[in-house]
């Protein structure tokens, strides 16, 4: 992990000896369900893109948030913790005001992060830095099938025009062209991570005699689950009913039990997905925001 030094006084790059007490009080974050950061701390802590900023207090950890450079741009913002013994004394407000601060050293110009809509009182604390609201997205996935794919069709490096184009025809407004790159974190389609993952063969497309209809960006989680994740899915009307009906297939086909992403809360999408096998949970509902300068 890069260290970067910080001005505040009390907050400081993360340490290996951090990882025993912050997930300590990991454990109490929330009442009603288990907290992700023991399942992601060791790939964060080795990964020289992200910045893990920790809150201390006479040498005690007592909360933590991180930063990731997703390009020479665009960060994400995540993981923002406290305590539960030291909330209300402003450490969330310290560990915010540090990531911003890296975020402009870095030269990001766009930071984006997510908040669940069930977390009432983080939605007016982002508004509060200066956050706007982009989108809303909700965890959908659907088994496995036992069968193989039939329309959905592997894209290569050869394809990157005609893939680049199909998403330039596909996308209504300058946000529908996030894609999620990894991690459950939101970036910037660009030509040249598209031709990466069509280098990797994580690129399937659906067509219409030799018309591109639908594309799929794959992407994954950081603590891996079982499920085939979705990056990035745009497309036609029903050119996206032949893809999401097809993935179920694709994810038995490459030895995962379900798929899922973190599709918008936008029609057509809606009105496709209620006639398919994917089901979501309110709580899984995330309302997505970003700070551009």
């Amino acid at each position: 992990m890069t260290i970067i030094p910080l001005d505040s006084r009390h907050i400081r790059p993360a340490q290996t000896s951090d990882k025993a007490p912050i997930l300590a009080f990991c454990q109490h974050t929330w009442d009603d369900e288990a907290d992700y950061i023991p399942d992601v701390w060791d790939v964060w802590f080795a990964d020289p893109t992200g910045h893990i900023l920790v809150a201390d207090r006479d040498g005690q950890p007592v909360g933590m948030t991180r930063l990731v450079q997703l390009s020479a741009t665009e960060g994400w913002w995540e993981a923002l913790r406290v305590d539960r013994d030291f909330r209300r004394q402003g450490i969330g407000h310290q560990l915010t005001q540090s990531t911003l601060s890296l975020s402009q050293s870095l030269g990001l110009t766009a930071l984006r992060t997510c908040v669940s809509l069930t977390n009432a009182s983080m939605h007016p604390f982002m508004q509060h830095w200066g956050f706007s609201p982009l989108d809303d997205f909700a965890v959908h996935r659907a088994a496995a099938s036992n069968g193989a794919p039939t329309a959905l069709r592997l894209l290569g490096e050869d394809d990157c025009d005609r893939a680049w184009a199909a998403i330039n025809s596909f996308v209504a407004e300058e946000r529908d062209r996030l894609f999620v790159a990894r991690g459950a974190k939101w970036q910037s389609i660009t030509p040249a991570n598209l031709a990466q993952r069509l280098a990797q063969g994580w690129v399937w497309g659906c067509f219409e005699g030799a018309i591109l209809v639908s594309l799929f960006i794959r992407s994954y989680m950081e603590s891996p689950d079982g499920t085939l994740w979705i990056g990035w899915l745009g497309g036609t009307a029903s050119g996206l009913q032949v893809a999401l009906n097809d993935m179920p297939n694709l994810a038995y086909q490459l030895g995962f039990k379900a798929v899922g992403g973190f599709l918008p809360q936008r029609e057509p999408l809606q009105q496709l997905l209620s006639a398919t096998d994917y089901r979501f949970a309110d709580s899984s509902v995330y309302r997505l925001y970003t700070q551009d300068s």
